[in-house]
């Protein structure tokens, strides 16, 4: 009988001892694991950030193929440190007409846990009060991310590719567009370390193509660099 209780004591504290040590694994915090943090983050973005940034010109795609204008894109960081995103602003404007840019925006790039990186885009208030802020950032200086308003739906989900360049494009369907008779717009982007190629295609309603760019594209050389090198 003795025994028996003895036996049933021993399995009891055995059963706490169990339960108490149990409570302290589960309590106790994970060693070396760690939420990725900002800077892991940003670091996904390299080097796509470093290629999306600089001098570009489409001069040399102009000058063979007679169905594209000379122009210019500009592309600057900003805000370092502004959150888990980085930014980049962007200019574009014609070769012959650099003091009147076509298109400004500033872009919010965040990097995705299945490897992508989404580029949202974003439109700024009086947008023409910052043109050249490329080569003078300090017009920026009154700007900040919230008053900026985001283009839903044309976000664009960059990929890497076998080769190392990045691609991506908008959601079919997604991006709303009122110009020239066309209702949707799907954005096609192409990022290299010493080019930019943008594809634009406006639809209407009925699936028609109603403007886009021409072939396959602008084709944006970093300025200084030719074709083959």
């Amino acid at each position: 009988m003795q025994a028996t209780r003895k036996d049933s004591m021993t399995q009891l504290m055995a059963a706490l001892l169990g339960l108490f040590y149990a409570s302290l694994i589960w309590a106790a915090p994970v060693p070396f694991v760690t939420a990725p943090g900002p800077h892991a983050t940003q670091g996904r973005l390299e080097p796509l950030l470093s290629w999306f940034s600089g001098e570009f010109s489409s001069q040399e795609q102009a000058t063979f193929d007679a169905r594209f204008t000379s122009a210019e894109l500009r592309l600057v960081e900003i805000w370092p440190g502004e959150g888990p995103f980085r930014w980049v602003y962007a200019e574009q404007f014609l070769t012959e007409r650099a003091q009147r840019p076509f298109r400004q925006r500033i872009y919010r790039f965040s990097s995705l846990p299945d490897g992508r990186i989404l580029m949202a885009e974003l439109t700024m208030p009086r947008a023409t009060d910052f043109a050249g802020a490329w080569r003078r950032p300090e017009l920026l200086d009154s700007l900040t991310p919230q008053q900026l308003s985001l283009r839903e739906g044309c976000e664009i989900w960059l990929t890497r590719q076998p080769g190392g360049e990045y691609k991506g494009q908008t959601r079919v369907g997604h991006c709303a567009t009122d110009f020239g008779g066309a209702t949707t717009l799907v954005q096609y982007l192409w990022i290299g370390p010493d080019s930019v190629r943008l594809l634009d295609r406006a639809y209407d309603n009925g699936a028609h193509q109603r403007w886009g760019s021409p072939g396959e594209g602008y084709v944006y050389l970093r300025k200084g660099m030719r074709r083959g090198e």
